[in-house]
């Protein structure tokens, strides 16, 4: 029997009674159901014993994740035109909804008086390049390449602040969201989730309309830590990409928006049709099941994204 741990409304997912070894499914609020019928924002927990690898979960996507970096304070709509061109037919940002964002400054929800020094935040969300894009058949290799792309994630990242100019690069975190675990508790897949740590700072995104934003975790009353220290790495797309895309018109006018970060021409309206802001969900459903309902995280800031890049 699977024990089914629910904080999402619908049930459009069958409980997948027919996983041998699974123990625990966790399941988020608003995740969207993949190609292979496994939605995003779960965790999958099996018995270690006889334990084989099961790589439908992940695919190919193993190790994704987001990075943040401070940087100095530089222009972002010229360093999102940079970024375009040192990026573009690479296969870094090609693939999925993955991004480069330069943000504003982190602004605390907390009410301080410390004033900070003048800066950005450069969010990098990738895997890394796509030369080896195989799904990894066993827990080693799925572990190798969760090492490759936090690696690459930073290497980039430091990269991407030199090239537009800054000279202070330090990394905030570096989230990765596809992962397998060994763990006393069991085997752990995580899908579309991060792993969280006590009094770490973490983000949450939602579309490129909207503000990112800080939280963190704790075990103190009246906080509780969430199951398997996981939590959802983003708020999610409101259904499957084919069918959430936009219109070109639809895309022309979102460009013309004084509330949408800047977006380098050379990124066609053809590639964003699907990251309309309309095409993810927002913060309501996590706010209310998972901070409000249980307090599993409290808000600590938020930044605003300033430029975009992706899609290239």
């Amino acid at each position: 029997m699977v024990n089914i741990i629910s904080f999402e409304d619908s049930h459009y997912f069958p409980p997948p009674t027919l996983r041998s070894g699974l123990e625990t499914l966790v399941r988020f609020p608003d995740g969207e159901v993949k190609q292979t019928g496994i939605p995003n924002s779960t965790v999958w927990v099996f018995s270690p014993e006889n334990h084989t690898y099961h790589p439908e979960i992940l695919g190919g996507d193993v190790g994704c994740g987001i990075a943040a970096f401070f940087i100095d304070e530089v222009d972002s709509r010229a360093a999102a035109d940079t970024i375009f061109e040192k990026l573009a037919g690479k296969g870094v940002l090609g693939r999925g909804n993955h991004f480069v964002d330069i943000c504003g400054a982190y602004e605390s929800a907390s009410l301080e008086t410390e004033e900070k020094p003048l800066h950005n935040i450069l969010l990098v969300h990738t895997h890394g390049d796509n030369q080896d894009a195989a799904t990894p058949m066993s827990i080693e290799q799925a572990q190798a390449r969760e090492r490759y792309a936090d690696e690459f994630r930073e290497h980039l990242g430091h990269q991407l602040a030199h090239d537009i100019g800054s000279s202070r690069c330090r990394m905030l975190g570096n989230w990765a969201h596809n992962t397998v675990e060994e763990t006393s508790e069991g085997i752990i897949y995580r899908k579309g989730v991060v792993k969280v740590q006590p009094m770490k700072v973490h983000i949450l995104p939602e579309s490129i309309g909207a503000m990112v934003l800080f939280y963190t975790v704790s075990d103190e009353a009246p906080f509780q830590l969430p199951p398997y220290h996981s939590m959802p790495h983003a708020t999610g797309r409101a259904g499957p990409r084919g069918q959430m895309k936009v219109s070109l018109e639809e895309v022309r006018e979102m460009r013309q928006q004084p509330w949408i970060p800047y977006i380098p021409a050379g990124i066609s309206d053809t590639a964003l049709r699907s990251e309309h802001p309309s095409c993810f969900n927002n913060y309501d459903k996590i706010f209310r099941r998972l901070e409000m309902e249980n307090n599993f995280y409290t808000s600590i800031g938020e930044c605003q994204i300033l430029s975009y890049v992706g899609k290239v």
